[in-house]
């Protein structure tokens, strides 16, 4: 084989695997949530026949059990119980209604809001609109009695065999969802910084293109929120679950990981609002064609640099919330983002950052030539540099991170002189360890 078709075929044969790894993983789960809540349907509805209810066909106590088997286990076991007590409620009021006043237009308004009243006292939450519908049914229906302890009796039934089965057959443990939700949020970042960088390095940069990029950086806040809830879910999903036992819990570390996003994403809502005023207003850099270009290619080669840490930091979350879970590699990542090479990258990152920051106080704001309006943007610079760095290298050096990681002992061994001798030794170190006056001009 040639060697240019081992260089296309290597990458096509790595995301084919990927590939197929991600339907074989989500295939499996996807199954495993539809035997799950299938059994348990089939199962609350055959009971429910065993104890004597034909007619008509127990679908409550099927349709009880389908709800309640699809939540986590410790809501399930609320879920269960609100369950019972709205339907227990609505059979009480309906029983009594029916013997004094019967079923009339009024004694049904009466019905639905005093069933809304009751919902609302017991905090049945999601529940509060099944005390009116069991209530109407039992109305409805002839000898109310009867039908409203048949009710009662299938709704028994089926939270029963929701609980049941949700101990003997435990949901999924939810920390994957929660790394890959933390991991779109900095491939978000990341991917904003990059395009950026690519779009300085190309030419000058209109009014249009830094609206939009801060427009971008604003929409970044909205997956925080997103990844909160997941996390919360993935703690929620741990509670009562024998399945947690092997699963260590999601840690500190991952909600520290979050709020360096958090902080990031805010710091670079402000970078771009500066780099926006830069473009609308006249800075004096114009009257210079060979600065700005400088300016620009500095500023390039920062974001993309922060992009690099943005992106290395969530790997590195990712991959040690799938090293502690024991998961295989779902096709998130087909480049090697299993190794124990990713918090060296990481560190190969910041240390890149750190340079080129301090290369651009040279080149930005002890030139000379540097005018009075790009104070702000320089200064801004600076500081979302320096937050980023402080955010992201005190994560990677937290107590939980090394706690987290056992390889981290081996990597510590290596000190600060060897890595140093690598990098020397290193064609590619040497092109990716600092910015350079050649990299912009």
């Amino acid at each position: 084989m040639t060697p240019w078709r081992r260089r296309v075929g290597r990458p096509v044969r790595g995301r084919a695997a990927a590939l197929v790894r991600l339907v074989r993983g989500r295939g499996r789960t996807a199954a495993f949530r539809a035997a799950r809540m299938t059994g348990a349907t089939v199962a609350a509805f055959l009971v429910a026949q065993a104890a004597g209810l034909h007619t008509p066909p127990p679908l409550i106590a099927a349709l009880t059990a389908l709800l309640v088997v699809q939540a986590t286990l410790s809501s399930t076991l609320v879920n269960g119980v609100q369950r019972v007590l709205s339907v227990v409620s609505g059979v009480a009021l309906a029983v009594l209604f029916a013997a004094v006043v019967g079923l009339t237009w009024w004694s049904l308004a009466a019905l639905v809001a005093a069933s809304i009243l009751v919902g609302q006292l017991l905090r049945l939450g999601p529940h509060l609109v099944e005390v009116p519908i069991s209530a109407m049914l039992v109305l409805g229906a002839s000898g109310a009695e009867s039908v409203g302890a048949g009710r009662v009796v299938e709704t028994l039934i089926g939270a029963a065999v929701g609980v049941l089965v949700n101990v003997v057959f435990p949901p999924a443990v939810q920390t994957r969802y929660a790394t890959q939700a933390l991991e779109r949020f900095a491939d978000e970042i990341a991917c904003l910084l990059h395009d950026a960088a690519s779009t300085l390095r190309a030419g000058p940069v209109t009014p249009e293109q830094s609206t939009r990029w801060l427009e971008d950086a604003r929409r970044l806040n909205r997956h925080a929120p997103r990844v909160d809830r997941a996390l919360a879910h993935a703690e929620e999903s741990r509670r009562l679950n024998v399945r947690a036992l092997r699963v260590p819990p999601v840690g500190g570390g991952t909600r520290t990981g979050l709020d360096a996003l958090e902080h990031a994403s805010v710091s670079l809502r402000t970078l771009f609002r500066a780099i926006d005023d830069a473009t609308r207003e006249r800075t004096g850099v114009e009257e210079d064609p060979g600065y700005a270009d400088i300016v620009r290619r500095t500023v390039a080669s920062l974001l993309e640099r922060m992009g690099n840490v943005v992106r290395e930091f969530g790997r590195v979350l990712v991959t040690e919330a799938r090293d502690d879970d024991g998961a295989h590699d779902d096709g998130a990542h087909d480049d090697g983002a299993h190794d124990d090479a990713g918090p060296d990258r990481l560190a190969g990152a910041l240390e890149a950052l750190r340079s080129g920051r301090a290369l651009m106080q040279d080149l930005l704001i002890g030139d000379p030539r540097s005018h009075s309006g790009l104070w702000e943007l320089n200064s801004t610079l600076l500081a979302t540099i320096d937050r980023m760095v402080e955010e992201f290298a005190a994560v990677d050096r937290s107590p939980a991170r090394r706690a987290a990681d056992p390889s981290r002992a081996r990597r510590a061994a290596v000190t600060a002189g060897q890595r140093l001798r690598i990098a020397r030794r290193s064609p590619a170190g040497q092109g990716a360890g600092a910015l350079s006056r050649e990299d912009v001009g």
